[in-house]
């Protein structure tokens, strides 16, 4: 018998199963189409099943949970910065920091400074008397806005203070782990500049020869986190 017979004859007997009473109960007749039926459908959901499972083991997945909740201590660190210092007579002026182009101002790479201080101390040098006037200006690269001050008399401190991040002495923050949670407060720093001007010397003081002595500094706080601790599972 060929191929094509048998395959005729299975279906002819598996047709003659399907319209077949199996089972009698009472007036509640079960088929062999309902049988077959019910089997083919057990089948599906199987091989569904082994379907989704194959699926799910073969995609690459990532662990999913809950951020948590992280604390810490803030340690201030004072760092020395870079400082320029000469003799300015009336009307003169020194600029530095980036508007100079000076690399050694630019902080813009650290990420964890709080705060810069950039002074200017001076000392009236020769003249009549102790009555000059002095300008101090500070910004930051593409600030358009700059912090002036001036200062008189014989002499002084100027210091102007550019806030990047300042941090209270205790932070908190929710996070993945202590690494993300010490990341999440990082920030770029600036590149600072400015200019130092003697605007004016002492008056009645024409007659006579006077400058300042300068000394500009810029000073950088850091910070670090100690005693990281977990306060609760979200």
């Amino acid at each position: 018998m060929s191929l094509s017979d048998n395959l005729s004859d299975s279906l002819s007997k598996f047709e003659k199963y399907n319209t077949k009473e199996v089972y009698t109960f009472g007036s509640f007749v079960i088929t062999g189409r309902l049988v077959s039926g019910s089997i083919g459908f057990i089948v599906i959901i199987i091989m569904l099943m082994v379907t989704f499972s194959s699926a799910s083991n073969s995609i690459i997945t990532t662990e999913l949970g809950g951020t948590t909740a992280f604390t810490a201590d803030v340690l201030i660190t004072e760092n020395v910065g870079p400082s320029i210092s000469g003799t300015l007579n009336e009307g003169e002026s020194v600029e530095f920091g980036y508007l100079l182009e000076e690399i050694e101002w630019d902080y813009t790479q650290e990420m964890r400074i709080t705060d810069i201080v950039v002074s200017a101390n001076w000392d009236a040098n020769g003249g009549a008397g102790p009555g000059r006037q002095v300008t101090f200006e500070v910004s930051s690269d593409g600030n358009s806005t700059s912090e002036s001050q001036n200062d008189g008399g014989g002499g002084g401190e100027i210091p102007i203070t550019w806030s990047i991040n300042p941090l209270p002495e205790t932070v908190s923050n929710v996070a993945d782990n202590p690494d993300s949670f010490i990341n999440s407060f990082e920030q770029n720093g600036e590149w600072m500049g400015g200019q130092f001007t003697f605007t004016q010397a002492s008056q009645g003081s024409f007659l006579l020869s006077e400058s300042v002595d300068y000394e500009i500094t810029l000073t950088y706080y850091t910070w670090e986190f100690e005693n990281i601790r977990e306060i609760a599972e979200i």
